[in-house]
């Protein structure tokens, strides 16, 4: 595949995942402890991945051509992201000094990342509509590993940048500890809002 053709794919999966939605308000809420963001983000990018696979076995062609898929899988993901900003605003703030102890198991923050990944309308976006667009049908290589590589490229892109957010907001909370409070209602209100915002414009589409 061309370094052009790769370029501009890096720089369209980096510019959608630069644009906060629920995979930003993930990692922050993550990043009220250290101990969550590396599982957390790991989850998230598993669930990149596994889309990846998906559409390299075609389930994008068939997500494309079915009407009412894309906006079942919308619905399902601003329902579940609903759940988890409610809950979040329900919880009381995490201080840093006590992250450690409230940090949980590492195993379930990855399996809810997976989980939010798996239904956030930006990541079906981008691997199954616009990836596509950047396959060539005469390139030595199958389609198969096309979507793969393209794939990595965005998966790489997803861990620095999701890394850094995380990371970012725990050096933020650990350097000033009475933003833990307004960081984790703002994730809760981020997470509701974008929920809403997702749900009235998939109803509206349908009207």
């Amino acid at each position: 595949m061309p370094f052009s053709l790769l370029s501009a794919f890096w720089l369209v999966s980096f510019l959608f995942i630069m644009s906060p939605g629920m995979d930003w308000a993930y990692a922050i809420t993550a990043g009220s402890t250290s101990r969550r963001v590396l599982p957390a983000v790991s989850g998230m990018v598993l669930g990149h991945g596994l889309i990846i696979l998906l559409a390299a076995a075609g389930l994008g062609s068939l997500i494309r051509t079915t009407p009412f898929a894309l906006p079942a899988i919308t619905i399902c993901g601003a329902l579940y992201l609903l759940w988890l900003g409610i809950g979040q605003l329900r919880a009381k703030a995490v201080l840093p000094g006590t992250m450690q102890a409230a940090s949980g198991p590492s195993l379930h923050w990855l399996a809810r990342d997976v989980t939010v990944s798996l239904f956030n309308p930006k990541v079906m976006m981008i691997i199954m509509a616009i990836l596509p667009q950047f396959l060539r049908p005469t390139s030595p290589l199958g389609t198969c590993w096309q979507i793969s590589c393209l794939g990595l490229i965005h998966c790489l892109t997803c861990l620095c940048v999701y890394l850094a957010v995380g990371y970012g907001a725990h050096w933020l909370l650990s350097s000033r500890p009475r933003m833990a409070g307004l960081v984790s209602r703002l994730s809760g209100c981020s997470m509701t809002g974008i929920a809403l915002l997702l749900l009235g414009e998939t109803v509206a589409r349908q009207m």
